[in-house]
C-alpha cells in the first residue's frame, strides 16, 4: 500500500520537526567526523601494516615532515596481534559515540511525536474504511470480512504502535537503538 498517497508526509513530518531533527543532527558533526579520524588515523591490526606502508611512502616524499613522522611513529606502536588489535580505538571511539548519543536523545522526544501523528491518522483511516465497509456489508445483507485495505491498516497501525512504544536509549528496557531519525521516518520525508 502507497502510505504516501493515503497520507500526506508533510502532515507527519512537519518543516519544523524536520529542521529540529537536522538542528540536533548537526551538533554531532564534529564529533562523528572525529570518529571517523580516530578510525582512519588508529588502524586495527588488520590495518596496522598497510597503513605504515602508506605512510612509509609519505614520509620518502617528505622526509623532513615531522607531523608525517609522528603519525607513522604512532602507528607502528599499535598493537600488532590481530586478537587484541582495535581496543586501542574503539576504547576511545565508544566514549565519543556515548557523547554522540547523549547529544541526539532530543531527537526522539520529536520522533515519537511525529510517529503518534502517523498513528493517529493510521487509526482514523482505519475506522472510516472499516465503518464504510461494514456499513456496505450490512446494507447488502452478508457477514462483514475485512478488506485487503483494512487488514493493511491494521498491520500499519500495530507497527506504528510498536514504534510509539519502543524504549529509546535512556528509557527502563531499551535494548537496541532503533535507527538514525531519517532511516525510522523515511517514509515521510
Amino acid at each position: 500500500m502507497n502510505w504516501k498517497t493515503l497520507f500526506k508526509p508533510a502532515d507527519i513530518l512537519t518543516d519544523g520537526d524536520k529542521a529540529e531533527l537536522e538542528k540536533i543532527d548537526k551538533k554531532a558533526e564534529q564529533h562523528r567526523a572525529l570518529i571517523e579520524r580516530i578510525r582512519d588515523e588508529w588502524p586495527t591490526a588488520a590495518e596496522r601494516m598497510d597503513a605504515l606502508e602508506r605512510l612509509g611512502q609519505k614520509l620518502a616524499e617528505a622526509p623532513t615532515d615531522e607531523a608525517l613522522f609522528h603519525r607513522c611513529t604512532l602507528v607502528a606502536a599499535m598493537p600488532s596481534d590481530p586478537l587484541h588489535g582495535y581496543q586501542h580505538r574503539d576504547r576511545v571511539t565508544s566514549i565519543i559515540a556515548r557523547k554522540i548519543e547523549e547529544i541526539l536523545r532530543p531527537q526522539e522526544r520529536i520522533v515519537r511525536r511525529v510517529i503518534t501523528r502517523a498513528l493517529d491518522a493510521a487509526e482514523g483511516e482505519l475506522k472510516k474504511t472499516e465503518a464504510a465497509e461494514k456499513g456496505l456489508a450490512k446494507d447488502d445483507g452478508y457477514d462483514y470480512s475485512p478488506s485487503g485495505r483494512v487488514l493493511a491498516l491494521q498491520r500499519r497501525v500495530l507497527e506504528l504502535r510498536n514504534a510509539v512504544a519502543a524504549a529509546y536509549p535512556g528509557e527502563q528496557g531499551f535494548i537496541n537503538h532503533p535507527g538514525d531519525w531519517q532511516e525510522r521516518l523515511r517514509e515521510w520525508l
